[in-house]
């Protein structure tokens, strides 16, 4: 059984596909606990107006993915808004934390970084690490 589910979401068509891929898991696991999260990757080039508004944006986002899982019939959803240098570290964190069994993520993000192309995409990275199911939604 699938209890405890995290889907990262950034904005992009693969986090959409992603989220929609993990409410459907949820529902198929009745009483599983949905966790949305987003993290907003912080680069010392990013100016503050530039923060604020991707603040403004993710807290929209979260509450509309929070919405939609609840009218869906999902009771147990949560979100999680976190701010790093790296979403993957992140998110692996979080699952640890949290005691996630499965993490979904889109397989392309909205943001491409220069080592995105060096060192590999966050799907890429959590692939290479995770310690629970992870699933990659294209």
């Amino acid at each position: 059984m699938l209890s405890r589910i995290l889907v990262g979401i950034d904005g992009s068509t693969y986090a959409d596909k992603a989220f929609e891929y993990a409410t459907s898991l949820a529902q198929k696991f009745e009483g599983s606990h949905l966790l949305i999260v987003n993290i907003i990757e912080k680069f010392a080039t990013v100016g503050h107006s530039i923060s604020i508004e991707l603040e403004k944006d993710r807290e929209e986002m979260l509450r509309k993915r929070q919405d939609k899982a609840r009218s869906m019939g999902l009771k147990s959803v949560d979100v999680i808004e976190e701010e790093g240098s790296s979403a993957a570290k992140q998110i692996l964190e979080i699952s640890l934390r949290e005691n996630i069994d499965t993490v979904v993520v889109g397989s392309r993000g909205q943001y491409l970084t220069s080592e995105d192309f060096i060192l590999g995409s966050t799907s890429y990275k959590l692939a290479q690490s995770a310690k629970c199911t992870l699933v990659i939604v294209r």
